[in-house]
């Protein structure tokens, strides 16, 4: 098991804003990360099970599960239904919990590729809760978010930012869920994850 890193700093940006003495730079707004996970490749057991601490690794069908996996220095998690035999395959990777209580305006981040996937069908999905007890993940309840993710039209492992995804509406702790459905046959292909970003925009 390793651990996660959970970030309670600030981010602070300066740019360019003027020519003048008096006023050069701005500086933009304090942006407080509440969750971030960029799978580092020194934590990166490659191809085997993903356990990092705190997430939670579940098939809903079949056999397969996520791996850890990393490219030219780059850490990331990937899920494949290839050759598992299995009628299907769901797999799902949960976060640890996050808690929205001290902080306004929330938004999720993260960055998705696929390869080899040829069916819509065999799709990734993002879903979130507020009432995941960390082990039960199919008596909880799931709300899907809408992201843009990589899907059969974006192959060739380029990775697609989600964009910001608005938290804003939920409070207490709250897990997010990566959710991909495949089976060996018609639905093969796989998918990554990586660069997750939980922040308020205050």
């Amino acid at each position: 098991m390793k651990k996660i890193f959970i970030s309670l700093f600030v981010i602070s940006t300066a740019f360019l804003t003027s020519c003048s003495n008096e006023d050069d730079y701005a500086i933009a707004s304090f942006i407080p990360l509440l969750y971030s996970e960029d799978f580092p490749d020194d934590d990166i057991d490659f191809n085997q099970t993903f356990d990092f601490e705190g997430w939670t690794n579940f098939s809903e069908a079949g056999s397969k599960l996520w791996i850890e996996r990393a490219f030219q220095g780059d850490g990331y998690i990937q899920f494949s239904s290839f050759n598992s035999g299995d009628p299907s395959n769901i797999g799902w990777a949960i976060t640890p919990a996050v808690n929205l209580d001290e902080t306004e305006n929330e938004v999720l981040t993260f960055e998705s590729a696929s390869n080899f996937v040829d069916n819509p069908d065999n799709k990734l999905e993002i879903f979130i809760s507020t009432d995941y007890d960390g082990v039960d993940v199919l008596n909880a309840t799931w709300e899907q978010l809408t992201a843009t993710v990589a899907d059969n039209t974006t192959n060739d492992y380029i990775y697609i930012p989600s964009g910001e995804i608005d938290l804003s509406s939920y409070t207490g702790n709250i897990h997010i869920g990566f959710k991909v459905t495949g089976n060996s046959t018609t639905l093969d292909g796989l998918f990554q994850v990586d660069k997750i970003r939980i922040f308020s925009k205050n």
